[in-house]
């Protein structure tokens, strides 16, 4: 009998000895109609395993995105004459999603073609007209970047430009879809809207974690000339080694097209934009990502010959091996303030390091609860980030590691634990709903993190993340364990992830984790308060979680004074 291999959503009553699976996203929303199907199907080869090969694809999704930028410019403004720091600032975060996108999805069909091409396949492809309307940018992330259907058509256009001779196609209906919608927000939304944009007119927006205060007095910090010579580069040129263009077996702008949301497609530009003799600083939220509006107003500013300086809102950064959208945005503007480190190796930037408000916030707060509580992260299937994040495989390995870790718990120990899932998500690994019913014991945690963190028992983390930087600064008792392999880390964080395992902070595996679990529970407090792990977590927090006595704002007014 033929084999058949899946792109997109595992049929109904497809049966493991002759289909395949381009990836575990074929069985997202479908796990109940196969039980145990990460161990009875056949997977595609993951490609990206190696962070060396990993890293290499970030830097050819910069370039080709740096390929498509001129043509995108003249598509969105034909004719035009603006700078291209304009198109840089406006379009990077949309447009190296998509190149990132494409250029991963073309290491996964050449990976599945280096292993199949000469077994007869037949493959069900989705046709070239179909057509996807998403209404903004976050629409994009959700049904796009994350959508089966999408990853499905960009999968089958791929694999037609290089389509072997012992395959067979078989096409399926052109697929029509729309996400969001253009109907006017209710009154109150628009209202907030507004007054969101209203604030981040301010020099030093109002950021996560940042009071009023805070923001009006950094914005007065901001309003002098800017000094020395501009320190922005290029999204294209943040990689400090040299890559070589990516050699697509088609022509690319059709597809950046075909992901271009409606809210990037209506904005008006201007005809030009006048050259300031006295270059300012201004400080970018991270609405940049998702705020085409706000978003055209920094783009202005920066084609005017001002300048931009990005703030560290999470982890990551400085750790992370490849660092592909984030690092594109932020490292290429004049600035990026960090949360203590100094320089990601492999990688451009002005990095500056501050004491954050967010950690200034929690910064020794916690007080001991009675709760274990076990905090999760996003378990995406479609790999949306080409950065140092766990392969969909592994996404699979990792979700069943958590089930590893609660078996090997004592039953008075699990009857004391919260679980805390990421936010649901499309394209993602079904979280609680799966883990929960295995363990009847588990209570589920809901409503605002911080309040759980600051007044847990003791908080385990499977994940590397903000929230083990924001324990470090609030002082809570942790434990730690995940596959380093998962999530590659820079040489510097790896040793700093060495004396976290030395002090018996963070395991390898989660039977050691919950061992470790079992031996502190009596009285987390004093061994979290012994000399080792003091120690530890001190390096650890002076790196990647950096705190003063103060509240740090006299050296963040003396720092952007001299922007």
């Amino acid at each position: 009998m033929e084999k058949v291999l899946i792109l997109g959503a595992m049929p109904e009553g497809a049966r493991p000895e002759n289909c395949f699976a381009a990836g575990p996203w074929c069985f997202i929303g479908r796990e109940a109609l196969f039980p145990d199907w990460e161990r009875r199907f056949t997977f595609a080869p993951e490609p990206l395993q190696d962070p060396a090969c990993l890293r290499h694809c970030a830097g050819q999704a910069l370039l080709l995105y740096g390929e498509v930028l001129p043509a995108l410019a003249e598509e969105l403004s034909p004719g035009h004459s603006l700078p291209p720091a304009y198109w840089e600032t406006l379009l990077t975060p949309w447009g190296v999603d998509v190149a990132r996108q494409t250029v991963e999805r073309w290491m996964r069909i050449q990976a599945m073609l280096s292993q199949w091409h000469a077994m007869p396949l037949l493959v069900p492809v989705l046709p070239a007209d179909c057509s996807f309307s998403f209404a903004s940018e976050h629409d994009f992330t959700l049904y796009g970047a994350l959508g089966t259907n999408f990853n499905h058509w960009l999968l089958s256009r791929l694999l037609e430009a290089a389509w072997p001779k012992a395959w067979h196609k078989e096409m399926l209906p052109p697929v029509r879809e729309s996400h969001g919608s253009a109907v006017k927000p209710p009154l109150l939304e628009r209202a907030r809207l507004s007054a969101r944009r209203l604030a981040l007119r301010l020099p030093f927006p109002p950021l996560k974690g940042v009071s009023l205060f805070q923001s009006l007095r950094f914005s007065l910090a901001l309003l002098h000339t800017s000094r020395g010579k501009d320190r922005s580069c290029s999204p294209t040129d943040i990689f400090e080694e040299a890559t070589p263009a990516p050699c697509l077996p088609l022509p690319v702008l059709p597809m950046f097209m075909a992901a271009l949301p409606q809210s990037l497609r209506a904005l008006k530009h201007p005809r030009r934009i006048r050259t300031k003799r006295f270059p300012r600083v201004r400080v970018a939220g991270i609405q940049a990502y998702e705020d085409e509006i706000y978003r055209r107003r920094l783009a202005v500013w920066r084609g005017g010959g001002h300048r931009l300086a990005y703030v560290q809102h999470g982890a990551g950064y400085g750790q992370s091996l490849t660092l592909c959208l984030f690092a594109a945005v932020e490292y290429s503007q004049h600035a990026f303030i960090t949360w203590g480190w100094r320089g990601h190796k492999g990688l451009r930037g002005n990095f500056i390091p501050l004491p954050y408000p967010q950690l200034a916030r929690v910064a020794n707060k916690h007080q001991s609860g009675k709760d274990v509580l076990f905090v999760g992260t996003e378990m995406p299937l479609f790999p949306y980030r080409l950065d140092a994040w766990p392969t969909p495989l592994q996404v699979v390995d990792y979700r069943q590691a958590k089930a590893r870790f609660f078996a090997a718990l004592p039953d008075d120990i699990r009857a004391a634990c919260l679980y805390r899932p990421y936010f649901p998500v499309p394209g993602t690994l079904a979280d609680a709903d799966w883990l929960l019913p295995q363990f009847p014991q588990l209570r589920l945690c809901s409503g605002p993190l911080n309040g759980h963190m600051l007044s847990c028992r003791l908080l385990v983390l499977d994940h590397p993340g903000t929230t083990m930087q924001e324990a470090l600064a609030a002082n809570v008792p942790m434990l730690l364990y995940w596959a380093r392999p998962a999530w590659p880390m820079t040489p510097e964080s790896e040793n700093m992830l060495d004396e976290l395992a030395a002090a018996g902070i963070w395991h390898s595996t989660p039977e050691q984790a919950a061992l470790a679990v079992g031996r502190v529970f009596a009285d987390p407090v004093a061994w979290w308060r012994s000399a080792p792990v003091r120690t530890a977590c001190r390096r650890y927090a002076d790196k990647y979680a950096m705190t003063t006595p103060d509240d740090g704002n006299r050296l963040w007014v003396r720092t952007l004074g001299n922007l």
